[in-house]
C-alpha cells in the first residue's frame, strides 16, 4: 500500500532527523565552554574539549534514566488496580472483567503469533477509563496492559482489535523508540539548564556584586538569546517526535485492521473516542459542581475524580447523559464516601432519596442559557456526528454505515469528529485525531 510505505517512511524519516538534531545539540554542548571572567561567560573551546568526559556524563544520564525506568514500570507493575493475567493468575484475585481471562489470553498470544512476536507478560488494568498500551524492555520483554474498561465498552472483536493494534506497536518497536529517543533529549535539556544557571548567575554577579549594569545587561541578553535558541531547536525536535509517534498510530491501527478487519477496528476507535468525550463531559460538570463549594481549597483531588468517574455507567458512551448524570455521580459518590470511610448510617436507597431533589435542582440551574450578546450569532458546530451514520441506532457502523460516515467526513475537511479534538493543534500531540485515523484506514482498506 503506497499510503502505508509513505507513512512508515515518515515515521522513520522524523526519527532519524530528530537524532541527527540531537546529536549535533550533543556535539554543541560537549565544546561549550564557561568563564565568569569574560563578558559573555559563554563559548567555544574545541581545543580544551574533552570526549570522554562528555561520554561518561552521558553514560551516567543515561544510566540513571534506565533505572528511573525499570523502578517506575516495576512499581506500576506490582499496583493494586494491576491483575497478571499471564503467564502468572492469582484465581483468588478479584476478578470482575465481561470476558473471561482465558478468551484474553488466547486473543493475545494468538495475535501475537501471526503477528511474529512474543508477549512475555499480560495484565488488565481496573480503571474506568478506556485505553491500552504496550512497553518493550530487556529483561521484561513485552508487556500488553489492558485497561478494563474496554471489556465494558466493546465486542470481543473489537477488544481483539485493540489488542492487535498494540501488539502492533511491539511488532514495529514503538516503545523502545519512544523510551531511547528520550534519553539523548534528557542529556540535552541537563546540560542546557546548567548553562541557564550558570549564565543567569553571572548576570546577577555583574548586577548586585560588580554593579556593572551594561556587563549585567550583556549577559541577559545573552541569557535569553541562549534561551531561546535552544528552545526553538528543542521544540522542533519535539515536532519530529510527535510526527513519528503519530505515523506510529496509523501503522498500529493498520495492522488491527488488516489482522482483525476494518469494521471492529474502526468500530473500537468511534466507540473509545465518544468514551473520552462523554468523561470529558462529565468531569467538566463536576468541576462545576465542585467551583460551587464556597469553601473549597483547591481543585478536586484526582483519587476523588477517579471515584466519581467509576460512579458513572463503565459503558456509558453518550456526553449529553453525561451533563445530566453529572450532579447524581458528584452527590452519591460524596455520601457514599461519608458512608463508607466515616460510618454515616444512611443506606444507598436513602442517599438516592436524598440528592433526588438536589439533582434536579442542579440540574435546572446548569441548563439556564447564558445570555445573548447583541448581534452575536450561533456558531456552526465544529464536529461530525458519527451516529448520524447509524441508520439502525445500534451504536455500531455497519459496513455500509461507515462508508456512509466515510462519505460524511470526506465532504467536510475542516470538522473533527469529537468536541474534544477541536481547538487541539494536530502538530503537538502524539495520537493523531479520530477523523484521520478513520480516513487512513477508509484510504487504505478500500472502503
Amino acid at each position: 500500500m503506497p499510503q502505508v510505505e509513505n507513512v512508515r517512511k515518515s515515521k522513520w524519516s522524523a526519527l532519524i532527523a530528530f537524532l541527527a538534531i540531537d546529536a549535533v545539540q550533543i556535539f554543541i554542548v560537549s565544546i561549550l565552554t564557561l568563564d565568569e571572567s569574560t563578558p559573555m561567560i559563554i563559548g567555544f573551546n574545541t581545543a580544551q574539549h574533552n570526549p570522554l568526559i562528555s561520554v561518561s556524563l552521558f553514560l551516567v544520564i543515561i544510566g540513571l534514566q534506565l533505572i528511573t525506568v525499570y523502578y517506575i514500570t516495576l512499581g506500576m507493575l506490582r499496583g493494586k488496580a494491576m491483575i497478571e493475567i499471564y503467564p502468572n493468575f492469582d484465581r483468588t484475585q478479584p476478578y470482575a472483567c465481561k470476558f473471561p481471562r482465558d478468551d484474553i489470553v488466547n486473543w493475545s498470544k494468538d495475535i501475537a503469533t501471526k503477528s511474529g512476536v512474543s508477549l512475555k507478560r499480560i495484565h488488565i488494568m481496573q480503571s474506568p477509563l478506556p485505553n491500552a498500551f504496550t512497553f518493550s524492555l530487556p529483561f521484561i520483554g513485552a508487556v500488553l496492559v489492558i485497561h478494563s474498561n474496554l471489556m465494558d465498552l466493546l465486542t470481543g472483536e473489537e477488544v481483539r482489535s485493540i489488542i492487535a493494534h498494540e501488539v502492533g506497536h511491539i511488532k514495529n518497536r514503538d516503545s523502545l523508540v519512544s523510551i531511547f529517543t528520550q534519553m539523548p533529549s534528557f542529556f540535552v535539556d541537563i546540560i542546557y539548564l546548567y548553562f541557564y544557571i550558570r549564565i543567569g548567575l553571572g548576570a546577577i554577579s555583574a548586577l548586585l556584586i560588580q554593579f556593572d549594569l551594561v556587563l549585567g545587561g550583556m549577559r541577559i541578553l545573552v541569557l535569553a538569546g541562549f534561551f531561546i535558541l535552544s528552545r526553538i531547536i528543542a521544540f522542533i525536535a519535539h515536532l519530529l517526535i510527535q510526527n513519528s509517534s503519530r505515523s506510529a498510530e496509523h501503522l498500529s491501527d493498520y495492522h488491527a485492521a488488516v489482522t482483525i478487519g476494518p469494521a471492529p477496528t474502526m468500530n473500537a476507535l468511534i466507540r473509545l473516542g465518544q468514551r473520552v468525550e462523554a468523561i470529558t463531559s462529565l468531569i467538566e460538570e463536576i468541576r462545576w459542581l465542585e467551583s460551587l463549594n464556597p469553601e473549597r481549597s483547591g481543585p478536586i483531588a484526582q483519587s476523588e475524580l477517579m471515584r466519581m468517574i467509576s460512579a458513572y455507567p463503565l459503558d456509558n458512551i453518550d456526553e449529553k447523559n453525561a451533563k445530566t448524570m453529572a450532579p447524581w455521580v458528584f452527590l452519591f459518590t460524596k455520601l457514599k464516601h461519608l458512608q463508607t470511610i466515616y460510618g454515616v448510617n444512611l443506606s444507598d436507597g436513602q442517599i438516592i432519596d436524598v440528592i433526588q431533589p438536589a439533582t434536579e435542582k442542579l440540574l435546572e440551574t446548569r441548563s439556564e442559557p447564558p445570555p445573548v450578546q447583541q448581534g452575536e450569532k450561533a456558531h456552526p458546530p465544529k464536529v461530525i456526528d458519527w451516529r448520524d451514520a447509524d441508520v439502525d441506532g445500534d451504536r455500531r457502523l455497519s459496513s455500509d454505515e461507515i462508508g456512509e460516515l466515510v462519505n460524511m467526513l470526506r465532504g467536510k475537511p475542516e470538522k473533527f469528529m469529537f468536541d474534544s479534538e477541536v481547538g487541539m493543534n494536530v502538530l503537538t500531540i502524539d495520537h493523531p485525531d479520530f477523523r484521520s485515523r478513520v480516513l487512513f484506514l477508509a484510504d487504505n482498506c478500500k472502503i
